[in-house]
């Protein structure tokens, strides 16, 4: 790949504006890029197509989005840095195995996706969503609660099982240890459990985890071994009584083997923040499941993340722009998806 001569000029194109104010460029972002970084060539990509114009003009690119055609023409593009956590939706093959390098802003969203997994859970354990469809409709509900199979349990001395143990599910893992579950955890390589973490476990033991657990929480980044990773036989190794939440990608969830389990009994519950199909759609099968609990992919939002994400993304410009991309933060291992 062409590198930028010394003293030549960098064009960097933004393409992260979206009809969403909440996940858009903070209004001061351009005023503080020419500020900082005079020497800098600033365009913007409003839609694809304004992308696909500008993008061979580009060595940096700051993107929600990047279409498989555009690295055809993307031929000075050296880096390419998104505000999500998530790449999937990058990694064309034509980038993956280029030496354009990624990185994300995984990290940012660790704590309002660890809030979101806990306000699900204790959704799940306290049976909320039976409460409020009984409150909709001016019934009190307390005896139909009791006699359910699963009546409102605490989460003292019950077992959370955290399959992608980075920075999502140790956040998890303080909130767990604070209501005195117990947190066993699954990583692609070998660790040390940390304090008040049971233990620490590679893929191969997940079927351990899967019957020890009371909850089992998908937080890991979607790659060809993730994808597809919950399916029927892994729903069956189980117990009856627990409950499944993912906030990853849907594609993880076998959703069809899902709602199986849900209509026979097989757990007690699950919720979905994610989905093979988004938005999902009115006639999915999946808005009429018992014990079911949606929320419509909103686990990571909170109101300062693109004020963050874009803090990180203009210190990875002043590394790049000084000659140090080695030293940029959260450099994306392309083969590895994450």
């Amino acid at each position: 790949m062409p590198r930028a001569q010394r003293g030549e000029p960098v064009t960097l194109l933004l393409n992260v504006e979206t009809p969403r104010p909440l996940w858009t460029l903070p209004p001061d972002t351009e005023a503080r890029l020419a500020e900082r970084f005079p020497q800098v060539r600033v365009l913007k990509a409003r839609d694809k197509a304004s992308l696909l114009a500008n993008i061979a003009e580009a060595q940096v690119l700051y993107t929600w989005h990047l279409p498989r055609e555009a690295m055809s023409v993307a031929r000075r593009l050296r880096w390419v840095h998104t505000p999500a956590a998530g790449v999937d939706h990058l990694l064309h093959p034509s980038l993956r195995h280029s030496d354009v390098i990624l990185t994300n802003s995984r990290g940012l969203a660790g704590d309002a996706m660890a809030d979101h997994v806990f306000a699900l859970i204790l959704a799940m354990a306290r049976r909320l969503p039976e409460s409020l469809r009984f409150a909709a409709h001016q019934r009190w509900g307390q005896e139909e609660i009791w006699a359910a199979a699963s009546p409102p349990t605490a989460l003292a001395g019950k077992v959370l099982g955290i399959i992608g143990f980075g920075g999502v599910g140790r956040r998890l893992a303080v909130r767990a240890r604070a209501f005195g579950m117990k947190v066993i955890a699954s990583k692609r390589t070998e660790e040390k459990p940390p304090n008040g973490v049971a233990s620490v476990v590679t893929p191969d033991r997940h079927a351990e985890l899967l019957a020890e657990s009371d909850y089992v929480v998908l937080c890991a980044p979607l790659t060809p071994e993730t994808r597809g990773l919950i399916g029927a036989k892994d729903l069956r190794r189980m117990k009856k009584t627990a409950c499944l939440v993912n906030v990853a990608r849907g594609e993880m969830v076998m959703e069809a083997a899902l709602v199986r389990a849900l209509r026979e009994g097989w757990i007690a519950g699950a919720a979905l923040d994610v989905f093979q199909r988004e938005p999902l759609p009115k006639n999915s099968v999946l808005w009429r499941i018992p014990r079911l609990l949606i929320t419509p992919h909103t686990a990571g939002t909170y109101p300062e993340h693109m004020a963050r994400a874009t803090d990180l993304f203009l210190e990875n410009l002043d590394l790049f722009l000084r000659g140090k991309p080695k030293r940029l933060k959260n450099v994306v291992d392309k083969a590895r998806g994450y």
